[in-house]
């Protein structure tokens, strides 16, 4: 249980990056990228490796493993590729542009999602108890997080333009407008 425990304090101290971005310190926005993300990593990996586990039948197990693989990979398409990694992470200031296609135009905050599913299937895949613990705490900080960031430092950082991607774009769950959106955003950035 303590390390649902550290990674929910990595969620906490992802808290302040946001904060660090605005305020344009960017060896501490990067430290705190760094410990937050390090924590969550570490919790998860240790929980996956240690813990009790259920057993379950091997075609669960499989589905668990390619879920969790392909969402890693949307994961890290997301927030490591589609928004600028070094922009983003490493520089100065709050990032750049607002991203509005592709897995943005699908819901406002796609990396919840993804992170939902991969925690989801990575349960499936270890039978992991104390995943089963750790998914609803860290996905319920994971949302407060981005509650966060919607409502006051997404608006002061984008302005208006990010009051009006909130009017277009759902924030958590995709409805069929903007599933479209993806799919022709994806098709148009090629």
């Amino acid at each position: 249980m303590i390390y649902v425990i550290i990674g929910a304090v990595g969620f906490l101290i992802l808290f302040f990056f946001d904060l660090a971005a605005l305020k344009k310190i960017r060896l501490l926005k990067t430290f705190i990228w760094i410990i937050g993300y390090g924590l969550i990593s570490y919790s998860l990996n240790v929980i996956i490796r240690r813990e009790a586990r259920f057993v379950f039948p091997c075609y669960i197990k499989i589905t668990g493993v390619v879920l969790s693989i392909v969402f890693t990979i949307l994961l890290i398409y997301s927030l490591l590729i589609e928004i600028p990694f070094k922009t983003t992470y490493l520089k100065k200031g709050a990032g750049g542009k607002l991203i509005t296609t592709g897995t943005y135009a699908l819901v406002r905050h796609p990396g919840v999602l993804w992170f939902i599913l991969f925690l989801i299937g990575l349960f499936l895949a270890s039978g992991s108890r104390t995943l089963l613990v750790a998914t609803p705490v860290w996905w319920s900080m994971d949302i407060i997080y981005i509650l966060i960031q919607d409502k006051y430092y997404f608006p002061k950082q984008f302005g208006d333009a990010y009051k009006q991607y909130q009017e277009e774009v759902p924030m958590l769950v995709p409805n069929k407008k903007s599933i479209k959106r993806c799919f022709t955003t994806f098709l148009w950035k090629r």
